[in-house]
């Protein structure tokens, strides 16, 4: 009787030791069932990512690192040979998509059935670069960086200028320019500006992925070389510059002595480029944006990306759903859109969400920052959309290839299309040593 009181009465108090809150459940297992998240993200997206962990903190765990872009690749090979250490969320380049869902490195999962339908439409065309071959949705995008014609309207004004709506008018003022007003310019070249403002808004095949193992390399199709005819009198007439946008010589040179008439740049470019006292430190109320002017004969004025960056979910997380709602925080909620506070005092995310929902808010914050002549949005609203589709995301690395290949090219001779067959000879060789067939139609 004795014994078989001890053995009821330890199971009364081992009961009693699960039931919590009517709930049976024991403390240690519900401190370990609490999830927990790695972010890793750029410098830009850190604000928004710390607030974002504070907010969470009594639900996730959710820890933030500064993640530098460049060895993403190098690190995520290393955790898959010791099996540990993958961050459950990473913002990266557009690229990284096709980069990490290479079956040789696996650490980009698909996010299909982790949001509601209505969700991804949400996205309109804004998240088409997610798309794998396979139709399933890699990744997250959290800005477009569409390019838009950011124009000086003080100077326009000055020199008689009307705003070009055709690519034929906007070369027409760089030869006014080049006559009439000497040291002038349209912009600089450099890096992946000449891709982004006008070889791919012309549908020039440089990385025009037509499946996950074939991509059209082709710097010699019509699309490409009535770029380099249009540009190169006036590269020679110094109406554009072969150095980078960011080189400091430019930036003095040009940007900070006023002399920058009008620059295709992507949607970023006012507030990273031609705003900041470090950089062009251009006058407010003289800058606003207006659509990409259209090649003569097309239909649609297309734009390039410069940038555009991604958040990928890593197939390695035990907690995917808490890491796409951090991406989701980031491209639509307010708190991060249009409050958090930045480390220039500034307020909210820095560019152009590709979330609609997200938009809607960050464009009331754009509409009313008095710096800019009139509100730049309108433009960016209009070229959202009319990203060229045919670039496609590829295993190799695009954008440090214009780095590598052509922005030496142009700065040995100017001749804009010999850089543009140095890229292509550059690329071609990347693509193929992935396993790419290479072909020029």
């Amino acid at each position: 009787m004795r014994q078989h009181l001890k053995r009821k009465y330890s199971l009364i108090a081992a009961a009693a030791a699960l039931v919590i809150g009517g709930t049976m459940v024991s403390p240690i297992a519900a401190q370990a069932a609490k999830p927990s998240i790695l972010i890793w993200v750029d410098a830009p997206r850190l604000p928004g990512a710390q607030l974002y962990a504070k907010i969470m903190a009594p639900t996730v765990n959710v820890k933030v690192e500064l993640h530098a872009q460049g060895d993403l690749l190098a690190k995520v090979q290393l955790f898959n040979r010791i099996k540990k250490g993958w961050p459950d969320v990473v913002f990266g380049p557009p690229n990284d998509v096709a980069v990490l869902n290479n079956p040789l490195i696996n650490d980009a999962m698909a996010l299909d059935s982790l949001l509601p339908a209505s969700t991804w439409k949400a996205f309109g065309n804004g998240n088409n670069w997610c798309k794998g071959a396979d139709g399933k949705t890699y990744c997250i995008k959290n800005d477009l960086a569409q390019t838009v014609l950011w124009y000086n309207t003080a100077l326009f004004k000055q020199f008689g200028y009307t705003v070009p709506t055709k690519m034929s008018e906007l070369f027409a003022i760089g030869a006014d320019l080049a006559k009439n007003h000497p040291g002038y310019s349209l912009g600089a070249l450099g890096d992946q500006a000449a891709n982004s403002s006008y070889f791919w808004p012309s549908q020039c095949p440089l990385n025009a992925a037509k499946s996950s193992t074939r991509v059209v390399i082709n710097s010699h199709d019509p699309h490409c070389t009535r770029v380099t005819k249009a540009l190169q009198p006036l590269i020679d007439a110094k109406v554009y510059d072969p150095r980078s946008p960011f080189d400091a010589g430019f930036i003095k040179d040009v940007g900070q002595a006023g002399k920058l008439v009008a620059n295709i740049g992507p949607s970023w470019y006012g507030d990273f480029v031609l705003r900041p006292a470090s950089s062009y430190a251009v006058k407010a109320g003289e800058w606003t944006a207006a659509p990409m002017p259209i090649w003569d004969g097309e239909k649609v004025n297309y734009s390039g990306e410069y940038g555009g960056g991604i958040y990928t979910v890593s197939p390695h997380s035990k907690f995917p759903k808490e890491a796409v709602a951090f991406a989701m925080f980031m491209v639509g909620d307010k708190r991060n859109l249009v409050t958090v506070t930045n480390p220039d005092g500034s307020h909210g995310a820095p560019t152009f969400p590709a979330y609609g929902p997200g938009n809607k808010l960050w464009a009331a914050k754009v509409n009313a920052d008095t710096f800019w002549a009139s509100s730049p949005y309108p433009a960016m609203a209009a070229q959202a959309n009319k990203v060229f589709p045919g670039e496609k995301p590829v295993r190799y690395d695009t954008n440090g290839a214009w780095g590598a290949a052509f922005s030496p090219a142009l700065a040995k001779d100017g001749n804009l299309q010999g850089a543009l067959d140095a890229y292509a000879t550059y690329i071609s060789n990347l693509a193929q040593q992935l396993g790419y067939e290479v072909s020029k139609s």
